[in-house]
Parts: structure tokens; C-alpha cells; sequence
């Protein structure tokens, strides 16, 4: 059995080759290697491997010019890519060859058109879909895309104030750039990019063909009013499979990122800590209550480092899982352990994905992207507040231009909810997608929660040695109620955001150390954020 199983195989070996052969020598196209191509392409494309299964339908293309399926082919290939006209050009190529290539033709045209914002002919073509088919088939959802473009047109005919620039070619490379997250001080940058220096080059040959991520780090140069060349992070956090920056701490000593080795799907949320050194530690994996057996991504700290909130897309009425990705809320009960998570409930969360979390500094406004609530298209960025009696306000969308028919993810917004930094695709971007400062200045999104705060932040350091000090601060204010308590690691460094005008009185306590106390008065920023700079010095026991 095995010599005739060698003899088949020989024999479809040299037949192929006979066919090549003939391919290359005869100007007319061959119709078994067309089925050849075709069914390799497919493979390519149904194993993850979109840009491989695009090359072999471009290159079949020209021997088949007229041939619909192909051109639909490579129009699916590129919606998968997210390049919307070249999707749109392709899929009108297949349906002016045959208009009933596939059932779903008017469907991909009209999501095509849809996300390159060509929202009327988006309409004709979704509704044609719903004339021409019998039974609508659960995957193709047109009645939602047709809200989405109703929906995105009634945002575009009632802009919000903003002004979006590109943060430019320090921080925004030709690979995806995204994933932006800064300091309560606004001075450090860190963010994901997939370009082509990450560490070891590869390229993630089990998903999307596109390289690693990897994490980099960017400081504001306020002389020259922008931020500074992106470089790839020091220290251990960087691998060659896939480290993405999910946020950095308030306070600039801690890092979350996601992990994952490339060769599965799931991966799970890390932390690297700022050493003495300045340099970043070696990640370590959050509570097993966090990181589940599924897909857990994007964890943003409140700014007193108590509470996170996370994604995550675990199943079962065990976690109050509602969707595909859902938010979740854990508190800190010690330095190092988290309690148990709550899923924010039905009004956050939907039966689709929700990403990309933030709360801002006030502990009250939340942020987020989602693809459930109604959108423009894709992922649009939401907030909600939360309430008195400690339930979240039914988010609500952004608004036009922030949000796009295009996915707009990772929102950051800066203490005095002036400046915003997110992700998005825009004409002017400089690669697949880029990073883009918003002016906010006349759009007031803290309504109703704390506004006048501001900053402190410093160092605790020995008097003898200069040695930093691990140490906790506790600020009061003038009627002796305790606003805030916050902790060092092992840099000695704290921050902490502190309604303004308020005079406070501070003790400082470590092991080993005689306390300090102190106070001071804080003012409030009228262009921006104020912040005071307090380095404390103790003297040992």
C-alpha cells in the first residue's frame, strides 16, 4: 500500500508539473490550475493567512480578468485587511461581471461602502441584499448596518467641537500604532506598535501575518510642545512573541500589558514595576481570578490604584459574562492580590465586544469602545458615569468626528479633561493605524463629576544615604477627613490627583523612619493641570 500511495503521490507530482509547464508555455489560461489556485488561495485565507491568499488571487487575476469570483475573492480578502476601496472596487468589479456570483454580494458591497463612508450607496446596496434573499442568513446582519449608517449620517450633520491632529512620525510608524496610554502628568507616553523593529522582527505567522507587537515608550518635550521619537522599551518587557501596553499606573511605576507567544489565541494581562535602577522588571501574571482560561485584555487603573477595570471575555453565570467581551471591576485588597471581579452589567455591557477601558482620574467617568451599543460602524468610544448609588448612566456615543465609520479605539483623556489621545484611521495617517491628539477644550465630558483637581507628586528618599523609600502617605483635609492615602514602590516615587484649593495636612510613615508631617496648600491649573512637586526627606529611627 505504501509503494502504490508513493506511486500516486510521483505520479500527481510530475502531472502538476506537466500543467505548470504548460501553463507557462500556452497564452491561454488553464483551467486546472485555475482550481488548483483557487482552492490554495482559499486554504491561505481560511487559515488566518489573508495576505497569502491575496497574492494568489492577484496573481490568477491575470489570466482570469473577467473572472466575478476572483474579483470577489480578493474584494473579501480585502475587507478582512480593512482596506475599504480597494474592498468596495473589487466587489463592484465582481457584480458588474455577475450579479449573482454569491447570495451575499449586495451584503459585502454595502459593509464595504459602509466603512468607506460612502453611506448612501452603503444603503442601496444593504437594502437590495434584503430584497434579493429568501431567507437572511444569521451571519449578515444588514438591518444593523443600516442603522449604523443612519445612524453615523445623523452624527456627521451634528459635529462635536474638537479639533483631531495626528500626533505625528515620532510616535506614529507604517505598521498599526495604537493602544495609547500616559501618566496623570502628562509626560509619559507608552504604546503599541507592530513595525518592523520589534524585538526579534518575526511576524505572527499563526494569526494575521502582520509582525509582533511590542511596547514604546515616548516623554513630552515641553520646549518643543510635542512628543519625543518612540523608542522600544527598557527592560524585560518586550519578548519576540506578542507584549502589548494595555496602561501605565497614575503614577508612573507600573506597566500592564498583554502577553501572548503567538501560537494561540488567548493570552493573559502581566505587570512590570519600575526598579530603583529606573529600568522596567521582569512581567508577572495577575490572580488566576483575573487572568482566566480565556481572552483577557486592556486594564486601566483608577488614579488612587485601587480599583482596575479589565476586558475579558470569559463565559458562564459564574462571572455574570454577558457577551463577547465584557468589564469588569476588581479591587485591591493587598500590594499584590486583587479581589474577586464584577461584571459592570447589561447597561455597559452587550452581547458584542466591549474594549478598550479607561477611567479617568475623577473615579467617576468611565471609557470605553464597543461594538454593541450603536455605533457609526465598527467599534465607536462611549462613556458613562457612574452614580450615587453606584450603577453606571447608559453610556453614550462620542460623537462625530472623534468617532468614524471606521473603528475608533483606546481613548485617554488628561486630568482637566483638555487633552485626548486615541486610535483611529484617518486620510491623513501615516500607516495601517496611528495615534491622534484631540483638542477637548470645548467639549466638556466631566459634567457633573470632580473638575478642579490637581497633582502632587514627588519622592521619598532617606536623609544619610539618599536611599529611596517605600512609604505610605496619607493627605487630610482642613476638617480632619481623610482624602486620599497612596503608597510607593520601591522607587520612592508617588503621585496623587487632589481636588484644588483645598489647604492639606500630610503624614508620611516607613518602617525603619521617624514620620513626617506637613502641610500645604493647592492651588488649581487655570490653562492646565497644576501640579506641586513635593520631595520629602526622612530621617531613621
Amino acid at each position: 500500500m505504501k509503494l502504490i500511495s508513493r506511486i500516486f503521490i510521483l505520479i500527481f507530482v510530475i502531472t502538476s508539473l506537466n500543467i505548470l509547464a504548460q501553463e507557462g508555455n500556452s497564452s491561454k489560461p488553464n483551467k486546472v490550475i485555475y482550481k488548483m489556485k483557487m482552492s490554495e488561495a482559499r486554504h491561505q485565507y481560511l487559515n488566518g493567512n489573508i495576505r497569502g491568499g491575496l497574492n494568489i488571487y492577484r496573481e490568477l487575476l491575470k489570466s482570469f480578468t473577467n473572472d466575478a469570483m476572483i474579483n470577489y475573492r480578493i474584494g473579501e480578502c480585502y475587507l478582512d485587511l480593512k482596506e475599504w476601496q480597494l474592498a468596495v472596487e473589487y466587489i463592484e468589479n465582481a457584480k458588474k461581471i455577475n450579479t449573482k456570483i454569491t447570495p451575499e454580494i449586495n451584503y459585502k458591497l454595502g459593509y464595504a461602502l459602509h466603512r468607506n463612508n460612502q453611506l448612501d450607496k452603503a444603503l442601496e446596496a444593504l437594502k437590495e441584499y434584503k430584497s434579493s434573499v429568501k431567507k437572511v442568513n444569521p451571519l449578515y446582519n444588514a438591518d444593523r448596518i443600516i442603522a449604523q449608517v443612519e445612524f453615523a449620517k445623523k452624527m456627521m450633520l451634528a459635529p462635536v467641537d474638537v479639533s483631531i491632529v495626528n500626533v505625528g512620525k515620532n510616535i506614529n510608524s507604517r505598521g498599526g500604532d495604537y493602544s495609547p496610554s500616559i501618566t496623570l502628568d502628562g509626560q509619559t507616553m507608552i504604546f503599541t506598535s507592530r513595525r518592523s523593529d520589534t524585538k526579534g522582527g518575526g511576524v505572527d505567522k499563526a494569526g494575521d501575518y502582520k509582525y509582533f507587537e511590542d511596547i514604546y515608550l515616548s516623554n513630552w518635550d515641553s520646549a518643543n510642545n510635542e512628543w519625543t521619537k518612540a523608542n522600544p522599551i527598557e527592560g524585560k518587557l518586550n519578548s519576540e512573541a506578542h507584549d502589548a501596553s494595555l496602561s501605565i499606573s497614575p503614577d508612573g511605576n507600573q506597566i500592564y500589558i498583554y502577553r501572548n507567544d503567538g501560537s494561540v489565541y488567548i493570552g493573559d494581562i502581566f505587570v512590570s514595576k519600575k526598579r530603583r535602577s529606573g529600568a522596567w522588571g521582569e512581567p508577572v501574571a495577575l490572580d488566576k481570578q483575573i487572568n482566566s482560561s480565556y481572552f483577557e485584555s486592556s486594564a486601566t487603573l483608577s488614579s488612587d490604584g485601587k480599583k482596575m477595570y479589565f476586558v475579558s471575555e470569559r463565559e458562564g453565570k459564574k462571572y455574570g459574562a454577558l457577551g463577547k467581551g465584557d468589564i469588569y471591576v476588581v479591587d485591591k485588597i493587598s500590594r499584590t492580590l486583587w479581589g474577586e471581579p464584577k461584571n459592570l452589567g447589561s447597561v455597559i455591557n452587550t452581547l458584542e465586544d466591549e474594549i478598550s477601558v479607561f477611567i479617568h482620574p475623577d473615579g467617576k467617568t468611565l471609557f470605553f469602545s464597543s461594538k454593541g451599543h450603536l455605533s457609526m460602524g465598527g467599534y465607536d468610544i462611549f462613556s458613562s458615569k457612574l452614580q450615587a448609588d453606584g450603577t453606571w448612566s447608559t453610556p453614550e456615543n462620542l460623537g462625530y468626528p472623534i468617532n468614524t465609520v471606521d473603528d475608533d479605539v483606546h481613548f485617554v483623556l488628561s486630568t482637566d479633561g483638555k487633552i485626548a489621545h486615541y486610535s483611529t484611521v484617518r486620510e491623513d495617517g501615516l500607516g495601517e493605524r496611528d495615534i491622534y491628539r484631540i483638542e477637548m477644550k470645548n467639549y466638556d465630558l466631566l459634567k457633573g463629576t470632580q473638575k478642579n483637581l490637581s497633582i502632587v507628586k514627588g519622592n521619598i528618599s532617606a536623609s544619610l544615604d539618599g536611599e529611596k523609600i517605600e512609604a505610605e502617605l496619607e493627605f487630610k483635609d482642613a476638617k480632619g477627613e481623610v482624602i486620599a492615602k497612596v503608597s510607593t514602590e520601591e522607587t520612592g516615587e508617588f503621585l496623587v490627583t487632589l481636588p484644588g484649593n483645598i489647604k492639606y495636612s500630610t503624614t508620611v510613615s516607613a518602617v525603619g523612619y521617624k514620620s513626617h508631617s506637613f502641610e500645604f496648600e493647592l492651588p488649581i491649573g487655570e490653562q492646565a493641570t497644576f501640579i506641586m512637586v513635593k520631595n520629602i526627606v526622612l530621617d531613621r529611627e
